[in-house]
């Protein structure tokens, strides 16, 4: 009989820690997942759905810091900072800032691209063995714009978009219409990506893929981590708080937005921050939205799921520890009126979670610079579903000692320590 691998100790049960659990399980590891929250609490349960594609483009851009001070006026604008949080901020907010001069974007960008050209295939790998694929919607998505002059005004970034390999068709109002004809007005063109898919419940994926893991002798503790043990620079384990210790040889760090939390201590600084994400599900929104809806100047998405219509987006900068705001999900509410006016937006059901952040928009898919045996898989800000299933396959070769099918440099957790050029910190 052959002898068992070590364990391998995933923190975080979100859906790119699962996602890790299942590749590391499929190359043959005993495999344990430690989490601090039920399942169906996670970030990754109450998002978009997405298998966003087209979002490549990091989040800063040419002109940034310009418009910070609009959009902190507008009370639907797409960015928030909670008061009393912006002198702690600074510190990542510089390197977003810098993270867009056009060099760094397009570096970026590419890095994304590159990451992300096998989300798919990632994605029904892991679905066919679930059995989980009704759970996926490929029908396209559609970027609403008010007018010609907004559409104009991304044309840079949809330029970038075309060089990396995305394939669009830009629409005028009747082709708008032609997709979704309960837009009103206000949605004057756009473009259709025919590469993009979403998840009818992202709640049952993550539920669907715990319980396939656990079928499959995937062990799932309950448990908050207080920190990895290291002797001789290898893991020996992983304490809880309340002092349990759990033995392994090998580590991958998934816990979202709290990963920095991990990492840091070590001697890999991540400059992490939460966006703190927003949405209403409207169980009986009285329209019909059949595909995958973003409003690219409002900055929000419209998804039609199992359990309704779902409407969110903005960024909310106020760290981990604050209460929800949730008059920004009423804010949403009434923005996506304006676009759809048949839409009820009565008896909602809001929710906000916390999307991993780095100032270059780009995770971190990395072994610690430190210690041998730690591995790193967070940060993907809104890309967390996107990139989930090629990052734990990703992982699973840097834990395998196998060379990666792309270059992971532009993920290094390195980078933060260094300044900022062409994609590093």
């Amino acid at each position: 009989m052959a002898k068992e691998n070590p364990k391998t100790l995933v923190i975080g049960a979100g859906i790119v820690g699962l996602a890790c659990a299942y590749y590391l399980h499929a190359q043959g590891r005993s495999v344990c997942v430690i989490h601090d929250a039920p399942l169906d609490e996670t970030a990754s349960c109450g998002n978009a759905g997405a298998i966003a594609m087209a979002e490549i483009i990091p989040l800063a851009g040419p002109g940034t810091l310009l418009k910070v001070p609009k959009w902190l006026l507008d009370p639907t604008g797409p960015l928030s900072i909670r008061a009393g949080y912006t002198l702690k901020l600074w510190p990542w907010f510089w390197r977003f800032v810098k993270a867009g001069t056009p060099a760094n974007r397009q570096a970026l960008t590419q890095a994304m691209a590159t990451l992300l050209k096998t989300a798919f295939e990632d994605h029904q790998t892991v679905l066919d063995a679930s059995k989980l694929n009704h759970l996926l919607n490929k029908q396209g998505s559609l970027f609403v714009y008010r007018n010609e002059r907004g559409r104009h005004a991304d044309r840079a970034s949809w330029d970038l978009r075309r060089d990396c390999g995305l394939e669009f068709k830009a629409l005028d109002r009747a082709g708008v219409l032609a997709h979704e004809p309960a837009l009103g007005p206000l949605a004057h063109c756009g473009y259709w990506v025919e590469d993009w898919a979403h998840y009818r419940n992202p709640g049952e994926l993550v539920l669907g893929l715990a319980a396939y893991l656990k079928s499959q002798g995937v062990v799932f503790e309950v448990g908050q981590v207080k920190q990895i043990l290291v002797e001789n620079n290898k893991p020996t384990g992983v304490q809880l708080l309340g002092g349990k210790i759990n033995p392994c040889a090998h580590v991958v760090v998934a816990a979202g937005a709290w990963s920095a939390k991990l990492s840091n201590p070590l001697g890999d600084y991540v400059p992490l921050e939460t966006e703190r994400g927003y949405n209403t599900t409207l169980e009986n929104p009285g329209v019909e939205v059949k595909s995958f809806v973003t409003y690219a100047q409002d900055q929000f998405v419209m998804t039609a799921m199992q359990m309704g219509l779902r409407i969110g987006g903005a960024v909310e900068l106020a760290g981990l520890d604050a209460p929800p705001n949730y008059n920004r999900s009423k804010a949403l509410l009434r923005l996506a009126k304006k676009y759809v006016p048949d839409l009820n937006t009565d008896g909602g059901m809001a929710w906000m979670g916390h999307r991993p952040s780095t100032p270059d928009s780009v995770p971190v898919i990395s072994p610690s610079q430190n210690v041998k045996n730690v591995y790193y898989a967070f940060g993907h800000g809104h890309l967390g579903l996107t990139g989930s299933m090629t990052t734990g396959r990703l992982i699973a070769d840097l834990v395998a000692g196998k060379t990666p099918d792309i270059d992971l440099s532009p993920f290094y957790v390195g980078r933060f320590a260094h300044s900022y050029h062409i994609g590093r910190f």
